[in-house]
């Protein structure tokens, strides 16, 4: 199949569902009204794009009733996943906490490490995360609300499954500011400029945070304050799950780089989590899927004789 941008090409191909990964950054409702489309014609969707309908409930109420409209006038199903947030923030905390007891705090970090090496685009690291920019700079992630749109979903989620109701989901974030000229794979970062991030988004109740989702970023010279939690792995990003309760639990998740695959590991789960939910999608009954697929029917196709001949990747 030839690939093509024309949607009215796609729409006549009558494919069983829609991988939709078309970028969202500047252009959310348009991505909305194209996966709207794609519904009303009959056709399931599944997408990594709009990432607050990873849990529709705390999604934007516009796009909820847009999707669910769509998907009721064309008798189709829709589904929105995701690394993180994704199955790595829903999925995985909602099969560690399976084995919970009483729960007095919940929180993931994330550790985004030498972004130099691992994401070397320095207009993002420049001007979305602010590596570079003078003191006082607020990343642009955090001055556009980015932070809240996308990751309130995850603390919402979280905080509904344990049965807890939040009096509200509270933002901190701080930035590190480079002790010395520091040499990165993408240039130097001068001396009192913007080398790290941090922030946490937290659930709250009686002022203290019963659930929260925290994210450090930093360059592969960037000293590493005594404050900030470490990573179990010296130079090496992953994530943290910590409980704390009866019992506490912590659990860590690392991808790994293949040395025969070039392609980022963080890259491929996430398009992996959607192309593995396909099946499950297109059986599904109509309507917008609100929690996230897993077990044994959402994993890879490798052991499957089943093949795949109704996706369309945009």
């Amino acid at each position: 199949m030839s690939a093509t941008d024309d949607l009215d090409a796609v729409l006549a191909l009558r494919p069983d569902c829609v991988t939709y990964c078309a970028t969202a950054v500047r252009r959310e409702n348009d991505a909305i009204a194209d996966i709207v489309t794609y519904l009303e014609a009959g056709i399931n969707v599944v997408t990594i794009s709009t990432i607050p309908m990873v849990y529709p409930p705390a999604a934007p109420p516009e796009w909820r009733a847009a999707v669910e409209a769509g998907a009721a006038k064309g008798n189709s199903t829709f589904y929105a996943t995701g690394a993180e947030p994704g199955f790595i923030s829903l999925n995985i905390p909602t099969a560690l906490l399976a084995g919970a007891g009483s729960v007095d705090s919940y929180r993931m970090d994330e550790y985004a490490l030498d972004l130099d090496k691992s994401y070397p685009i320095w207009e993002v690291l420049h001007e979305s995360m602010g590596f570079g920019k003078p003191n006082g700079h607020v990343p642009a992630r955090i001055a556009s609300g980015k932070v809240t749109h996308d990751w309130e979903t995850v603390v919402r989620y979280v905080a509904d499954i344990l049965g807890l109701e939040l009096d509200g989901v509270e933002l901190d974030w701080e930035t590190l500011l480079a002790p010395t000229d520091l040499q990165t794979a993408l240039g130097t970062i001068a001396e009192g400029t913007i080398c790290a991030h941090r922030w946490q988004l937290a659930g709250v109740i009686d002022g203290r945070s019963v659930v929260a989702v925290q994210y450090f970023a930093t360059v592969s010279s960037t000293p590493w304050p005594h404050r900030w939690p470490r990573p179990s792995r010296e130079n090496q990003g992953g994530m943290v799950i910590r409980v704390e309760g009866r019992p506490s639990m912590s659990l860590e998740l690392y991808f790994e780089q293949s040395p025969s695959d070039r392609v980022n590991p963080g890259v491929a789960v996430t398009a992996l989590a959607a192309v593995n939910s396909i099946p499950e999608v297109v059986d599904a009954a109509p309507g917008v899927l609100g929690s996230p697929l897993a077990g044994p029917a959402a994993v890879s196709r490798q052991s499957r004789t089943r093949s795949l001949p109704y996706t369309v990747t945009r």
